[in-house]
């Protein structure tokens, strides 16, 4: 994710990145439930079923969260 808004962007993924995880620190206690799910589901896929992530098997509204966590 934090490539694809780099490259968008025309930013360092790492600055990205850096300002995706400052976010997470204020996030709601909701929101951060939905973030620690949503990436367990994510890492049983692809530990437990070897599935490889992508934008076709990870929910919209996750993506979008994701998007709106940087901006």
């Amino acid at each position: 994710m934090a490539f694809g808004i780099a490259q968008k962007e025309e930013l360092d993924s790492y600055a990205v990145k850096q300002k995706m995880v400052t976010n997470i620190d204020k996030l709601s206690p909701r929101d951060l439930e939905y973030l620690e799910s949503q990436l367990e589901l994510l890492i049983h896929k692809s530990v437990q079923e070897n599935e490889s992530i992508d934008d076709k098997n990870v929910e919209k509204d996750f993506i979008a969260f994701l998007i709106k966590l940087y901006y």
